[in-house]
């Protein structure tokens, strides 16, 4: 067994090297290495939210944290809001679901949709079985089935597949304004060659269904300005692709959609986005396929479904053999992210957010859970001063073992000497003795 004096200096070892309880769960201003002043009064209970600038946003996305204090060092609860600039999507029933084949080879199509008072439409999304198309189409509605009326012609279904990248690009979604009738009909002519069109035996698309959607914008999308170039890529010697580069001018903003800018009656059959690496000079991760046309009002040339904090971001064009693509303007968005707090009953103003961009401590507990979000119906928005430096910030104390490091040598050095010498008694004590010599 150990002496007590072993034990008592191995107790006040772990003692020495512990924080105290309160610096596991509470922070203060002073803690923090940047600020920045909210503009604007703020009355008790009520929802405020203030928006974010890139480099809080930043900041966070590296580990930081973020705390809101008024000006006596009270903190208020709050959480940080993204926004989902994509929207929400909402799938509307259809009941029926008919086509019909014409002489020319286009096919048309029609939906019932199962309420009985129409609900809002403004987006169609069809599955072709087809591994190869392009067809044009025309999109009517009625609210009778017999009276139609045109929302939108000249829209465009493509996919394209790259056999040797065993990848397809896709665009089988039509967009239309907003629209409340119960029945829905589609024309669909595929663009073909003039030998094909006479094609006798030449199948028409194989369309298996349409899903009927409205697509409702919750949240809103901050733009980013970017810096385009034309880039060649060293490891990729194929001429038929072609490279424009996409600069944000900071990394760590989650930019989750990039459009971009081609001239009209242009056509890309397959486009690709890439994060990029400065230092390594290559593509490094693959974020979205796509397609890109630019044909009268019916333009799609935009990425979307993902999410990258990369500075540098690259467009890979495959055009074929044909002239390639020129690329005029990009633009990139990120959610719209948001602090938000309810006033509290005392408050000494300003208030300010206080971000810790450097050495985020921990723990980081989720304040939401002490904000109903939920139940408010909308707040009110302030304004966020530039990030500076914060003048309260103290740096944190030294760890004990450092203000008094002979005290750890003191208790270091009779813990060890009290193990050899429990050592040396467990293995002296378990050596059995020897037998006497034998007597002739």
């Amino acid at each position: 067994m150990p002496s007590w004096g072993a034990r008592l200096a191995c107790v006040a070892l772990l003692l020495s090297s512990a924080p105290a309880s309160g610096e596991l769960d509470r922070r203060v201003a002073g803690d923090f290495h940047r600020r920045a002043l909210v503009d604007g009064a703020v009355s008790p209970d009520r929802a405020y939210a203030v928006p974010l600038s890139s480099e809080v946003v930043a900041a966070l996305k590296r580990g930081g944290e973020l705390r809101v204090f008024d000006a006596a060092g009270r903190e208020i609860p709050s959480l940080v809001h993204s926004a989902d600039s994509r929207g929400e999507v909402i799938d509307r029933p259809v009941a029926i679901f008919n086509q019909a084949y014409r002489d020319d080879g286009s096919r048309t199509l029609s939906v019932e949709l199962e309420a009985r008072k129409p609900p809002p439409v403004n987006e169609f999304v069809f599955d072709i079985a087809d591994e190869e198309y392009n067809a044009r189409v025309r999109v009517e509605a009625s609210q009778d089935g017999e009276s139609w009326q045109i929302l939108r012609d000249g829209l465009h279904l493509i996919r394209h597949s790259v056999e040797r990248e065993k990848i397809a690009y896709r665009h089988d979604v039509l967009r239309v304004p907003t629209a409340r009738f119960r029945f829905y009909r589609f024309t669909l002519r595929p663009t073909l060659p003039p030998a094909e069109r006479t094609d006798p035996e030449l199948e028409p698309l194989e369309v298996r269904g349409v899903a009927v959607r409205e697509v409702v914008q919750r949240g809103s999308s901050l733009p980013l300005r970017v810096s385009l170039e034309r880039i060649d890529d060293d490891r990729d010697d194929d001429s038929r692709h072609h490279y424009w580069k996409l600069d944000l001018g900071r990394a760590h903003l989650g930019v989750d959609r990039v459009e971009f800018t081609i001239p009209a009656s242009d056509f890309a059959r397959s486009v690709g986005l890439w994060e990029w690496s400065p230092e390594r000079g290559r593509r490094t991760r693959q974020l979205a396929t796509s397609v890109a046309f630019h044909y009268d009002d019916d333009v799609h040339s935009e990425f979307t479904g993902f999410t990258s904090d990369a500075r540098v971001l690259v467009m890979m064009i495959d055009q074929g053999d044909d002239e390639p693509v020129e690329v005029t303007a990009a633009r990139a968005s990120r959610p719209r992210q948001q602090v938000r707090f309810i006033g509290p009953r005392q408050v000494q103003p300003p208030l300010a957010l206080y971000v810790d961009p450097d050495e985020p401590r921990e723990p980081r507990y989720d304040l939401a859970r002490r904000l109903r979000e939920h139940e408010i119906a909308s707040f009110d928005e302030l304004r966020l001063e530039p990030l500076e430096p914060n003048p309260g910030y103290a740096a944190p104390p030294e760890a004990r073992s450092e203000q008094v490091p002979f005290l750890l040598y003191a208790l270091v050095i009779p813990l060890v000497a009290g193990l050899g010498w429990y050592i040396y008694r467990t293995i002296a004590r378990g050596v059995p003795p020897e037998d006497p010599p034998a007597h002739g």
